[in-house]
C-alpha cells in the first residue's frame, strides 16, 4: 500500500470515527486500521499521520465541547419555558376561577329578579353549554335558582 494510500484510508477512518463518536486516539486508530497500520507508533512517528490524527483529535474535542454547550443551552431554554407556560396556565386558570364565580353570581342576580325563565329559553338550543357550564361549577344549584323564579319570567310575585 502507497503512502498517499494509506493516508486517504486514515483520513477516511478518522472521519468515521469523529461521526460515530469514538474517542479519536493513536490506538483506536491502529485497531481500526489492521493489518494496513499495525500499531500506534506506525501513526504518531510519522509526521503526516501524527498532524492528521492530532487535527482530527481537536475537531473532536471543539464537536464535543459545541454539543455539550448545545445541550446545556436547551435544557436551560426547556426549562424556563416550562416554568413561563406553568406561569400562564396559574394566571388562566385563576382566570376562569374568576369568570365562573362571576357568571353564577350573574345568574343568581337573574333568579332573584325573576328572570330565570327567559334565561333558561335563551339557552334552550345550548343544552351543550348548559351542561358544559354545569360540569365547570358556573351554574347554581336548582334551589338556589327556584329561590325567586316562581316559575314565571315575570318574577313570581
Amino acid at each position: 500500500m502507497t503512502h498517499s494510500t494509506k493516508l486517504a484510508l486514515l483520513e477516511q477512518t478518522l472521519e468515521s470515527m469523529l461521526l460515530d463518536d469514538e474517542r479519536i486516539s493513536a490506538r483506536g486508530l491502529a485497531r481500526r486500521l489492521k493489518p494496513a497500520l499495525n500499531h500506534a507508533t506506525d501513526i504518531t512517528r510519522q509526521p503526516q499521520r501524527r498532524a492528521l490524527l492530532e487535527k482530527y483529535q481537536a475537531r473532536q474535542t471543539e464537536l464535543r465541547t459545541v454539543m455539550a454547550k448545545a445541550d446545556k443551552q436547551s435544557k436551560a431554554n426547556l426549562s424556563a419555558r416550562i416554568a413561563c407556560k406553568d406561569g400562564e396556565i396559574a394566571a388562566l386558570t385563576r382566570q376562569r376561577d374568576i369568570l365562573i364565580a362571576s357568571h353564577k353570581a350573574m345568574i343568581l342576580a337573574v333568579g332573584e329578579m325573576g328572570g330565570m325563565n327567559a334565561w333558561r329559553r335563551f339557552f334552550e338550543r345550548y343544552q351543550g353549554v348548559v351542561d358544559e357550564m354545569r360540569r365547570l361549577g358556573a351554574m347554581p344549584t336548582e334551589n338556589a335558582l327556584n329561590l325567586r323564579d316562581g316559575g314565571d319570567s315575570k318574577g313570581g310575585e
